[in-house]
């Protein structure tokens, strides 16, 4: 280091110098813009693996770029040191930004005009909170963010064809419905204006209710705190009758102080079909509370031969004892901390301290309240330890709270799950190298590390967010430079903050990397809806560093061979009505949804053959990434199978349902699954199929439901001798669907961000999108004289004319094969 004052007054706070000369930086990359009022959800991941970073008018959507596959080039790596050359290992980033509309839309003085209604936020709107639901919420499977603005306006934003680099919308602005709500109960205006006036929200994970295959259906619950003292609990519906919005579930009567902070314990599963969470709540006196919810499902009130939907219900029961009562400092966060093998630990944050809670259990080590004063780390004469809370984390391997403060300092507590204290490790266990003085030395060296020129002593890294990257001790944060000294007036255009991406300790050892193989494969559940990309990006993070891979490829070669229980193989359904009808067809739909998606079998298989196809694409010996490469092949061939047996169970269920629009789809399964290489009595149950079909249906070269297609491009016809790639005689090359085999001959296709497979759009997501395109021709054209087709005028023949393949679809919302999120990029 070359700054003198800087490198004494580091070698000054810690014994363990060796960590602060230098800290390994993977990104610094500029983001030009002031963030949010610190909070500990300014910075946090999705389940969709973005990170996203609140900044007071734009929310910045980043995907960081690990080699999976998303094909086009991250945007910016953005990594330069002090002295201006790169840092090794740098990573890129995908960017894209999310900009709310500051104009005032509800103007609260129109509806009440008593004090207790103000909101002085509005003077100067900037984004106050957000709220990530689960993956697989949206009719693309994504996620939706609930945003709340400093005019105390809720509004719903998702990601509708590129969320990597596209345009992110908005759905819905919820505060008319709020206010629909408030209306309904027969109270004065201005209780209707405080109940809706949100402050705080949280979105639940989705619980576990049981069953094999999980059932694919959104059972999370958006929780609001208002100014009324109420906690008004939410769900996402994305339905094509009734589009995407919020559905009221239950409304909770708390206290008559404000609701200014929410959190959600994990779910518990109590029973089949039934799982129960608690609801944290914070109020403006500085109490805090718990409300238990119930989430179960019920069977649907059909016809007694017809497998009906299940429908979701909730309970909900405030509970009398409270964790604790009036608090003379305020809350500045609230947060969850889940834990293996015990009870989970509420962590309420407050000027200078921080309150552990745990539900009294058979199995704790301890439980109650405990409150743990913060100590001021000396990085700068301005430091205190009353600044505001801006990141928190669980370390699981040192059993550790990680904090961060405005001022850039660092706080640990340790033995979360056996007996919380303060720092009381750093004596006894120094190898540790987690203590507070330790931490917040590195991100001051970060600090310096990443600014360039020489950085006055005085000035201070103000951190508005903090979350971790992967595992700790990789930890992500956002800084800025300031002054607290400089009372001086700055432009919002002049602020510019800093994401950075260091680590803050040694780096795993090899067995650390291959428990997390067996760890993240082993435990990944379907019901939860996580994209594989965001589970296995801890994982891919490690394999990525320098030799980490040519070390391990051979254990990890073995643990990746090991088998996975064929769960496929179990498909039982109930029988289905003798009649055609659109029950079928909506039971076909969420029924292959389930076998699909709703599967752990086949989750871990999707895991293991991206974590194979990575260490394919990162391996540099030949050698060893044509074992990569093999094994990737078994991996794709078992899942094909199972993808096919359900398929075929399915399809074969339907029978009497069928058209003669759906036999060359039927027939092309049928195909795939007498392909060399396929089980037995897959080929069995499918020639079984194959009978039904063509005692029903003709099937020669010149009947309405043959195999062969015509070159989009010469007329010619194209043999089917190739499930991914259609060539005809004069050469002419097409890509088929992932989905159906069939020809893509149109530029409305989705592209898998894992893998790089197309597939056609389902029909009603290519019908929106031609009307939206249609709008947009119009407005051109205002003149009347534009020669565009109506909406759906292209049909995409013959994947248009079946139900079966309408329906499956609509049910395929993610990549077959890898399990990741589709892309509209055209």
């Amino acid at each position: 280091m070359t700054d003198s004052r800087a490198k004494s007054t580091i070698g000054a706070l810690s014994p363990s110098r060796r960590h602060m000369e230098h800290v390994t930086v993977y990104t610094a990359l500029s983001v030009p813009a002031a963030a949010s009022h610190p909070t500990i959800s300014c910075l946090q991941w999705t389940e969709d693996g973005q990170l996203l970073f609140a900044t007071k008018a734009a929310v910045y959507i980043l995907t960081p770029d690990l080699g999976v596959g998303y094909g086009s080039p991250a945007v910016s790596k953005g990594s330069r040191h002090r002295d201006g050359g790169p840092y090794s290992n740098a990573h890129g980033w995908f960017r894209t930004i999310l900009e709310p509309d500051r104009r005032t839309f509800h103007h609260w003085p129109n509806d009440s005009q008593e004090w207790d209604s103000l909101v002085t936020g509005s003077l100067d709107i900037s984004i106050k909170s957000i709220a990530a639901s689960p993956s697989f919420l949206t009719a693309e499977a994504g996620c939706v963010l609930a945003i709340i603005s400093t005019n105390l306006e809720l509004s719903l934003w998702c990601s509708l064809k590129d969320q990597l680099a596209g345009q992110w919308v908005q759905l819905q602005d919820a505060t008319p419905f709020l206010k629909s709500l408030a209306v309904m109960k027969e109270d004065s205006h201005l209780q209707q204006t405080l109940q809706a006036q949100v402050l705080c929200s949280s979105w639940s994970r989705q619980p576990d209710l049981g069953g094999a295959p999980s059932v694919i259906c959104d059972n999370s619950l958006l929780a609001l705190g208002n100014k009324a003292g109420s906690v008004l609990l939410l769900r996402f519906t994305d339905e094509h009758e009734t589009g995407r919005h919020l559905e009221h579930v239950r409304t909770v009567d708390i206290c008559e102080q404000w609701i200014t902070h929410l959190t959600w314990l994990p779910w518990t599963r109590i029973g089949p079909n039934q799982s129960e969470a608690f609801l944290v709540y914070g109020a403006s006196d500085g109490s805090v509370g718990l409300v238990k919810v119930t989430r179960a499902h019920r069977a649907g009130s059909n016809d007694a031969s017809y497998p009906g939907t299940l429908i979701p219900t909730t309970d909900v029961a405030l509970l009398k004892s409270s964790i604790c009562d009036f608090e003379d400092r305020d809350i500045t966060g609230l947060a969850c901390i889940g834990l293996p093998n015990t009870r989970p630990v509420v962590v309420i944050l407050r000027p200078g301290v921080v309150q552990l809670w745990k539900e009294t259990h058979t199995n704790n080590l301890w439980s109650g309240l405990r409150s743990f004063a913060l100590r001021r780390q000396c990085i700068l004469r301005g430091s205190s330890a009353l600044y505001p809370t801006s990141g928190l984390l669980y370390a699981p391997k040192h059993d550790a709270i990680v904090l961060s403060l405005f001022d850039g300092s660092f706080h640990a507590i340790y033995g979360i799950s056996t007996s919380p204290a303060v720092d009381a490790l750093q004596d006894s266990q120094p190898s540790l190298g987690l203590s507070s003085s330790d931490l917040s030395s590195m991100s001051r060296t970060v600090f310096l590390q990443t600014e360039g020129g020489t950085v006055p002593h005085a000035e201070m890294n103000r951190i508005s967010g903090m979350t971790s990257f992967g595992d700790f001790p990789t930890v992500a944060w956002t800084h800025e430079k300031s002054t607290p000294s400089d009372f001086s007036y700055k432009h919002e255009a002049k602020h510019n903050s800093t994401l950075v991406v260091a680590r803050l300790g040694d780096d795993e050892s090899d067995d650390d990397v291959l428990k997390m193989v067996t760890k993240i494969i082993s435990e990944a559940k379907a019901f939860s809806g996580i994209a594989p990309i965001y589970a296995l990006y801890p994982l891919l993070f490690c394999l990525g560093r320098d030799g980490v891979l040519t070390r391990l490829h051979s254990r990890l070669l073995l643990d990746l061979r090991s088998s996975v229980e064929d769960g496929s193989a179990a498909i039982t359904t109930a029988p289905l009505p003798s009649n055609p009808s659109s029950d079928n067809h909506q039971w076909f739909c969420e029924s292959i949804t389930n076998h699909l998606f709703g599967s752990d079998s086949l989750l871990q298989l999707r895991l293991k053959l991206a974590t194979a196809d990575f260490c394919w694409r990162s391996a540099t010996g030949k050698d060893v990434q044509g074992e990569f490469g093999a094994l990737a092949q078994v991996l794709l061939s078992a899942i094909s199978h199972r993808v096919l047996r359900a398929l075929v169970r399915h399809v074969d269920l339907v029978a009497h349902s069928l058209t003669q629009d759906d036999t060359p789809f039927v027939l092309r399964v049928v195909i795939q699954c007498m392909l060399p290489g396929a089980p037995p009595e897959l080929s069995a149950e499918a020639q079984n199929l194959a009978n039904k079909i063509t005692a029903s249906y003709p099937t020669g070269s010149d009947a309405p439901g043959s195999l062969q297609e015509k070159c989009p491009a010469c007329g010619v016809e194209v043999p089917l001798d190739d499930i991914t790639t259609a060539v005809c005689s004069n050469k002419h090359r097409w890509a088929r669907c992932s989905i159906t085999s069939f020809i893509l001959s149109t530029t409305k296709v989705r592209t898998c961000l894992g893998c790089r497979r197309k597939a056609f759009l389902p029909p009603v997501q290519l019908r929106n999108q031609e009307e939206g395109e249609q709008d947009q021709m119009m407005d051109v054209d205002a003149s009347g004289d534009s020669a565009a087709e109506a909406p759906g005028s292209e049909r995409l023949s013959p994947a248009e004319c079946g139900w079966v393949v309408k329906e499956l679809l609509k049910a395929v919302r993610r990549c077959l094969f890898c399990g990741n999120r589709f892309v509209t990029l055209i």
